[in-house]
């Protein structure tokens, strides 16, 4: 049987793509070797476009606005200029949200649109650039620990592990963050809450690492500028052991973080990397059949995000109390359950 499955390897070759948004110009070549913070591609990406309502911010109509604007079509604006002004006893101003240049107006409203700006690329690790997609970006292989997540807010970056926490199934507090979290990428437990968070920004860590993300604190990740990533998913979720094991022997190194989860065409993880001083490396076979001694993960609930090892692969279905007749495996976990998981309920840990 060939599980889906998550790759938690303590040294491996790793294979990290590295693309823009847009086509632009790629600066290194095959066989190039880059440091994390090297640029290795870069392009223009168009400007952003705002809409300022006149009529909404004045409580004037859309024909009675023109009179108050005081800026023209094509005219250059900074940040806090002027667009429009309401004299009289309540006297109002309606500003600019952002630099750039007014390229249009109807309705009450002006369409403000931002300079276009440059997007550079990191190569985020450190390693060897062994193929490139001119135009688009590169691929680059390197040796390491590397880690597979499940949720991330789109973020990246480069810094040192710091642990925060003694145990998978702690959450991440505020009090654990601290001045010598600056410049470091947190290691949690279980989740964060928002005091944490606001504690990690104000202490600018470069990433957070923790099991899962509360639903509600979603919204609040997705705007701060350092990866925050969840390695089992959305909710209370302790980090599985084999991967938080695996992140505190590795403290206090340097690694990767990348945040950037897509689920439909060119699907993508989340993921760690933590590059290794040595050329040698396990090569990941995802297409290996599941054995006895497999490493496996739950996916559902009560054994949602816990890890264990396979005992025993029956070779006849089990008859559920449902009725459903599935194939499975009888697994022994690492909190010392032991139960039979259909198939369909595990993932494989590489």
């Amino acid at each position: 049987m060939i599980l889906p499955y998550t790759i938690v390897n303590a040294l491996t070759q790793v294979r990290v793509s590295r693309r823009m948004p847009r086509q632009g110009e790629v600066v290194v070549g095959v066989g190039e070797s880059v440091e994390a913070s090297q640029l290795v591609a870069q392009t223009t990406l168009p400007g952003d476009f705002r809409i300022v309502d006149v009529t909404r911010a004045l409580e004037v109509s859309p024909k009675k606005a023109r009179q108050y604007i005081k800026v023209k079509i094509g005219q250059r604006v900074r940040e806090g200029d002027v667009l429009a002004v309401r004299g009289g006893l309540s006297s109002r101003r309606v500003r600019a949200p952002i630099d750039g240049q007014i390229t249009g107006y109807g309705r009450g409203r002006i369409l403000l649109e931002a300079p276009p700006r440059r997007y550079q690329l990191s190569a985020l690790v450190p390693g060897s650039v062994v193929d490139v997609w001119p135009g688009n970006g590169v691929m680059i292989e390197t040796t390491g620990a590397y880690i597979q997540c499940s949720w991330g807010n789109d973020r990246e970056s480069y810094g040192v592990l710091q642990m925060a926490v003694r145990t998978a199934r702690r959450t991440l507090r505020a009090k654990q963050i601290d001045a010598s979290s600056q410049g470091t990428v947190v290691v949690g437990g279980s989740q964060l809450d928002e005091e944490a968070l606001d504690r990690a920004i104000e202490m600018r860590v470069r990433g957070i690492i923790v099991g899962g993300i509360p639903p509600a604190l979603i919204p609040r990740v997705k705007e701060v500028d350092f990866p925050v990533i969840a390695t089992e998913g959305v909710g209370t979720l302790p980090m599985s052991k084999a991967v938080f094991e695996l992140l505190r022997s590795l403290d206090r190194r340097e690694a990767a973080v990348s945040g950037r989860l897509k689920l439909c065409w060119g699907s993508e993880r989340p993921y760690i990397v933590v590059p290794m001083p040595t050329e040698s490396g396990s090569i990941i076979q995802p297409d290996a059949p599941l054995v006895v001694g497999s490493r496996i993960r739950g996916l559902r609930l009560p054994y949602l995000g816990v890890s264990g090892t396979v005992m025993e692969l029956p070779p006849s279905h089990l008859i559920l109390e449902t009725g459903a007749r599935l194939h499975g495996a009888q697994v022994k976990f690492d909190n010392k359950d032991v139960a039979f998981v259909p198939y369909l309920d595990l993932e494989r840990l590489l």
